[in-house]
């Protein structure tokens, strides 16, 4: 597809698209320093997020501290907690919640990213474009910018071709800057998420299902304990590759994989775990 064919076609459908309303405008309040107590206690409930109930806690404790408190740090990690619930509930097929999920979990990383990255902030609030403001962010901003972009990705997937179109090239810009800060930042994330990007865009939005294949090879090198890569690698680029053989091996590697290799992310894992049994028995459907 030529040039001028994918303009016209990413003109016709951003026209339809929904779009997500970050309020760049609107400041951040500076108030009180963080409950150290309270923190404790919001931490240490996320440590226990496997348990739903222990996550719901974590979100509504770090919120009661962020009602008192202007800290990126905190915004990150409910932005974090928010796609990390918002995932559950994909899993469960609730659509309404895993949509509200994602959209509190960019809310939380915009007010992230006014603190963190406030020359960005302040160019989005002039008017000007993703692609013109993201590069003011700076390295202290990596991880409302990564949480900003994966949610905001997750959010218009739910939308729908049109809007997630309309996204695209403003969270592969982001994610292409996470990069350059950090290849490794939370476990090859952004290796990762190229991954991804490539094998969903690939034919009309100008993807590459093998540059998808070399970004999850990377990931996986990289970060080899992180289960949700080959989830991600088997559910997106082998259902388009119907490739059905590496599809089973990919997603009996991560039931087969200790969930625990690495403590502080065992709760993602075993997520992924649960996601790659559902995908196999899916395996008649999709092949």
């Amino acid at each position: 597809m030529n040039k001028l064919t994918i303009v016209l076609v990413v003109s016709l459908f951003g026209a339809c698209a929904t779009q997500h309303a970050a309020k760049w405008d609107e400041k951040v309040t500076v108030t009180g320093a963080v409950d150290a107590q309270a923190m404790g206690d919001a931490d240490t409930a996320w440590g226990l997020r496997k348990d739903p109930t222990k996550l719901a806690e974590a979100i509504a404790k770090w919120e009661g501290i962020a009602a008192n408190t202007s800290d990126a740090e905190l915004f990150t990690k409910l932005s974090r907690a928010y796609y990390f619930q918002a995932e559950r509930y994909g899993f469960e097929d609730k659509t309404a919640e895993r949509d509200a999920a994602y959209q509190k979990g960019l809310d939380w990383a915009t007010r992230g990213l006014k603190l963190a990255a406030p020359e960005f902030a302040k160019s989005m609030a002039e008017g000007k474009t993703h692609a013109e403001s993201i590069g003011k962010a700076p390295k202290e901003a990596i991880g409302p910018m990564y949480w900003y972009a994966t949610n905001l990705g997750k959010w218009a997937a739910l939308k729908g071709f049109a809007t997630r179109l309309r996204y695209k090239d403003d969270i592969k810009a982001t994610i292409d800057l996470v990069k350059t800060y950090d290849e490794m930042y939370f476990f090859a994330a952004p290796w990762r998420y190229l991954g991804s990007y490539e094998a969903q865009t690939a034919g009309l939005a100008g993807g590459s299902l093998d540059k998808s294949e070399e970004n999850y090879k990377k990931a996986v090198e990289l970060a080899p304990n992180y289960l949700g890569t080959k989830v991600l690698w088997a559910d997106f680029l082998c259902t388009k590759r119907q490739d059905k053989t590496t599809y089973e091996k990919l997603l009996k590697e991560v039931v087969a994989a200790n969930a625990a290799a690495i403590p502080e992310i065992e709760p993602e894992n075993l997520l992924e775990q649960e996601k790659a049994k559902k995908l196999l028995s899916q395996i008649d459907e999709k092949f």
